[in-house]
């Protein structure tokens, strides 16, 4: 029989983040011209990620992982560039808290966009910046004492802020989500009929928070960049790359396409929509999701533009409609069922020509898989609790604006 489904730990922070990145990007759309800078900057920062292990042992608390590391930047120009960070944490995890995923110290390597604008005395900027978190002594199937190391996908989304206190030092102050897509791992395997079990992986988002000091290298230098005015709408067609978790049964990796709608009020502020078809059929029904997806968004976006380049942040309502999920357990009765949706994350623009762009898209797309009453076969009626979900969503595509 299908058992009520629990209601999952899963960060909120996205949410939380994605509102205060819109906010940042609203309230300093100023015109900022002489901004210095240097090619490359080095640096050392402090760690923290808050909820780190918690997806695979969500009754577990287990504590906040601090650590030290280095930072490495390379400008292209005053308000964009190539930023990397390599992070080790302190908290040894061990025995019967360690699992197939996680367990020992865990190792962050990051490298990406840092872009947005900065004065002389400071500076604000969206970093995307995808990479690996690595933990040393994870368990090992078939063993109680053997471990190694493990590594999974990350994807660091964030704010940096930072402060100039002389043209060659930087204090820097960052904060956002690390979403994690941990896999689906072997647990047991039966020698005799061969059944396996298997835990379940999905896509965490712990809060990730650093503090750090920088020193500026190579020449100083001065630049000034253009902030032009966009056309009044914009539309196109993309492709996307989503991790997500389907039913609690697998973790899969889905490609879909669609297109996008952006309506700019001026050279700041935008209602940005967008709609999204993935094709792949999930056989495996439930209660709450099931066969194909439709996802629709409409919200805003805020940042600026310099020259070619622009760079915002985006907060999209939506829903997320599963065509296939099952009306009562034990028949075959289907139906469509809707899911609330919540798009987080940033967008970068390249202005190809006065009237093309390519449009790159990163982010949390939360999704509330809603709570539904249903009837059993024998007409005992039941209640599915409901539950939230992170996913990873990766999207390119290319455009028009007029």
């Amino acid at each position: 029989m299908y058992q009520d489904k629990k209601t999952k730990h899963v960060s909120r922070g996205s949410w939380v983040f994605a509102l205060f990145a819109l906010t940042g990007v609203l309230l300093s759309p100023c015109e900022l011209f002489a901004q210095q800078f240097t090619p490359a900057e080095i640096g050392i920062d402090g760690s923290a990620l808050s909820g780190n292990r918690a997806p695979l042992a969500t009754e577990l608390r287990l504590p906040t992982d601090f650590g030290l590391g280095a930072r490495f930047t390379y400008n292209f120009s005053p308000s964009f560039a190539i930023d990397s960070q390599f992070d080790g944490y302190f908290d040894n995890i061990q025995g019967t808290q360690r699992s197939v995923q996680q367990g020992g110290r865990a190792t962050m390597a990051v490298a990406g966009i840092k872009s947005g604008f900065r004065s002389r005395s400071y500076g604000v900027f969206f970093a995307a910046r995808p990479g690996i978190l690595t933990f040393s002594d994870a368990s090992v199937f078939g063993s109680p004492t053997a471990t190694k190391r493990i590594s999974h996908f990350a994807l660091d989304l964030g704010i940096a802020s930072e402060f100039y206190p002389t043209a060659r030092t930087i204090l820097r102050v960052d904060a956002g989500a690390l979403l994690v897509r941990y896999g689906d791992a072997l647990l047991f395997r039966d020698p005799v009929s061969g059944n396996t079990v298997r835990s379940i992986g999905g896509v965490s988002a712990p809060w990730h928070i650093s503090v750090g000091a920088s020193y500026r290298l190579g020449r100083l230098q001065e630049k000034e960049e253009r902030s032009p005015e966009p056309g009044r709408f914009e539309f196109g067609g993309q492709y996307s790359l989503i991790i997500l978790e389907r039913s609690l049964r697998t973790l899969s990796d889905e490609s879909g396409v669609g297109g996008w709608a952006t309506w700019n009020f001026n050279k700041y502020v935008a209602l940005d929509s967008g709609v999204l078809f993935l094709p792949s059929l999930y056989r495996v029904a439930d209660l709450q999701q099931g066969g194909r997806i439709v996802q629709t968004l409409f919200g805003l976006r805020g940042g600026i533009r310099r020259g070619r380049l622009g760079i915002y942040a985006k907060f999209r309502p939506g829903l997320q409609i599963y065509t296939l999920t099952e009306q009562a357990v034990g028949t075959s009765n289907y139906t469509d069922f809707t899911n609330v949706a919540f798009d987080a994350g940033g967008i970068v623009e390249v202005y190809t020509s006065r009237h093309t762009l390519l449009r790159f898209d990163v982010g949390d797309t939360i999704v509330h898989f809603r709570a539904r009453d249903i009837t059993l076969s024998d007409g005992t009626p039941f209640h599915v609790g409901g539950f939230t979900n992170n996913t990873i969503q990766i999207t390119a595509g290319f455009g028009f604006r007029f």
